[in-house]
């Protein structure tokens, strides 16, 4: 359809335009002719709403020249030529209509008929060429729209490919170290080594369920890691504790999926693992400003310390970039008996 004809507020502007050119007109005919105001307007206001229909064609004529695959002579040649059989159209009618209407049935003097055909084929001639360019501008506009549009999809789509691809490495390299967990116990604690399986299924089982979320509430992320860490003190015993802190006003914010997953991970190997007396884990999220933080703290021996691949991390800031661009940041502040890992990333509520 006519992008005009679908557009009330776009047919409004298309009449009062083709209103004020017919009320032009009429000022030319006064002036130049010598006809009184009534008659001059009586015959150039409806003559200029008569144009308003000739000049949709601009738009088909646009639609098949875009200036971006079409040479600019041959869009010139086409649209005067268009402009010029427009033009001499609206003038065969506006010279009916003079006699019709201002004229009453009198001939006109041949100078003044060669100053009317002049002027309407003049008149028309512009005014359609200006309809033209008003075509175009609007196209290059709709195509500019269209081709942000199509780069901000790409860019989602590329975003949600990544993301996919991030969290689908998450999920093996969990597996694997719980396994090896559960493998460590199997000949030295079997009963431990049966309830830590039963456990994992369990964590496992809500993991994939959440997993699949683009997003869920800190709170339930927070419970998750607790879940995982909770399988991990069926291997360590007493020598894991584990501490959680959530703030009432950050409970229900939106995060990924699994982001804290690779950090309590690491937190066990690397940190409690490595210390013969084991300690605590803690996990505290709190709002800050326009910011959701989460840290996760962990003892660790220096001495016993054991070099990783930095898989964890990695994962963990490619997902927040992938997600959140720039405003999001994972923060390391390792100390010679601790290590401390702040996520930061930008508030989101739940809808509703």
């Amino acid at each position: 359809m006519h992008p005009i004809l679908a557009d009330r507020q776009r047919l409004q502007l298309h009449l009062t335009a083709w209103s004020l050119v017919g009320a032009l007109l009429g000022l030319l005919v006064h002036l130049l002719l010598n006809v009184s105001w009534v008659d001059s307007m009586l015959f150039a206001l409806p003559l200029g709403l008569l144009a308003a229909p000739l000049s949709l064609s601009a738009w088909y004529l646009c639609k098949a020249l875009p200036l971006s695959r079409t040479p600019a002579i041959r869009v010139s040649v086409t649209a005067v030529g268009a402009a010029v059989v427009t033009a001499a159209i609206w003038a065969a009618i506006g010279y009916q209509w003079w006699h019709l209407a201002a004229g009453s049935g009198q001939e006109l003097p041949e100078s003044s008929v060669r100053v009317l055909t002049a002027l309407l084929v003049g008149v028309g001639a512009l005014a359609y060429l200006l309809s033209v360019t008003v075509h175009y501008v609007l196209q290059a506009f709709e195509e500019s729209a269209a081709a942000s549009r199509r780069v901000f999809e790409a860019d989602l789509a590329q975003r949600d490919a990544e993301l996919r691809a991030l969290r689908a490495q998450v999920d093996p390299h969990f597996l694997f170290n719980s396994l090896n967990s559960v493998s460590g116990l199997i000949v030295a604690d079997p009963e431990n080594a049966r309830r830590m399986c039963l456990l994992l299924a369990g964590f496992l089982r809500d993991s994939l369920s959440l997993g699949r979320a683009a997003r869920i509430p800190l709170g339930r992320e927070v419970a998750l890691a607790e879940q995982y860490l909770t399988v991990e003190q069926v291997r360590f015993g007493a020598r894991l504790t584990v501490q959680t802190s959530v703030a009432p006003d950050s409970a229900q914010l939106l995060v990924p999926p699994l982001i804290l997953q690779p950090l309590v991970e690491n937190a066990v190997r690397h940190g409690i693992a490595t210390c013969l007396d084991g300690g605590i884990i803690e996990i505290a999220a709190r709002r800050a400003g326009e910011r959701a933080v989460i840290d996760v703290r962990n003892p660790r021996d220096p001495e016993g310390s054991r070099r990783g691949t930095g898989f964890g991390l990695d994962i963990v800031r490619r997902r927040l970039a992938a997600a959140f661009g720039d405003a999001a940041a994972l923060t390391i502040e390792p100390a010679p008996e601790s290590y401390r890992v702040s996520v930061t990333l930008p508030i989101e509520e739940p809808a509703g």
